[in-house]
């Protein structure tokens, strides 16, 4: 069963009080845990009417499953999240999406792998319709997301793909559903889990004026006191390396009244 959870990150309220009792903005992240569709298939060479091609031939199977490429066949899992119910909450913009799986087998038969295990794994990307079907096999062929290496693999590991373009991009279209393919990048196979949390969307938000410390709407000499107050530690980050320095000062000074009514 599909879950949404959503959560404020607490630390950016310890503003509040410095700028005369407002409130900044809170970054909020947002989790769709076990998606409401999630498949499997499989295209692969029988001899007969089949081909490997491309082009799904067998299924879907009703689990989020496997990701293999081998001699005469490959197998990808698929995932569409319902992101109905999410929606960027005001002043805010999504900072990151991630896709993560997690790895139930490192030993995987069939399709001609033999226990070997691929150098990556990829996701795909494509706009999903809440439906399993044949054809998403192929639909996002060429939309490659991320790319994960696969060094020294073990049961229970997390991977974690970086898809922040592709569900940005969707979510800014109002789609329903953020379509993601699970394949091996070269010869060999792996297993993933389906349910307990797996697989996961987390999507992550954050103010979209980040020189706007205390959350009024602009950037102004308020931000900048706090800024250089904040100067050498992560709470005047502007440029998000980490610290407050003279680039956070520069970006600051180049965002000056733009925020929210202003120029942008």
């Amino acid at each position: 069963m599909k879950r949404l959870t959503m959560t404020h990150v607490a630390g950016s309220l310890l503003l509040a009080g410095l700028f005369s009792g407002s409130a900044a903005l809170a970054d909020s992240v947002f989790t769709i845990e076990d998606p409401p569709v999630d498949f499997e298939v499989i295209d692969a060479d029988d001899g007969e009417e089949h081909f490997f091609d491309g082009i799904g031939d067998f299924g879907p199977f009703y689990t989020f499953n496997d990701a293999v490429l081998g001699s005469f066949g490959e197998a990808r899992s698929m995932a569409e999240f319902d992101v109905s119910p999410f929606s960027v909450p005001e002043g805010e913009a999504i900072s990151s999406a991630t896709f993560e799986v997690k790895i139930t087998s490192v030993s995987v038969y069939g399709l001609g792998v033999d226990g070997e295990i691929p150098e990556s794994l990829a996701v795909d990307g494509y706009i999903g319709d809440g439906i399993d079907d044949l054809t998403d096999f192929q639909i996002a062929d060429g939309n490659v997301l991320d790319s994960v290496a696969i060094i020294d693999p073990y049961v229970g590991q997390v991977l974690s793909f970086d898809v922040t373009a592709w569900v940005t991009q969707l979510v800014d279209a109002e789609e329903t559903y953020i379509g993601l393919t699970l394949r091996a990048e070269t010869f060999g196979g792996m297993m993933m889990e389906e349910g307990g949390g797996y697989p996961k969307l987390t999507i992550e938000t954050a103010s979209d004026c980040p020189a706007d410390f205390d959350g009024d709407g602009d950037v102004d000499t308020a931000d900048l006191l706090f800024l250089l107050g904040a100067w050498g530690t992560p709470d005047g980050d502007v440029d998000g390396d980490g610290d407050t320095d003279t680039a956070d000062l520069l970006a600051l000074l180049a965002d000056w009244g733009q925020c929210g009514g202003g120029k942008r």
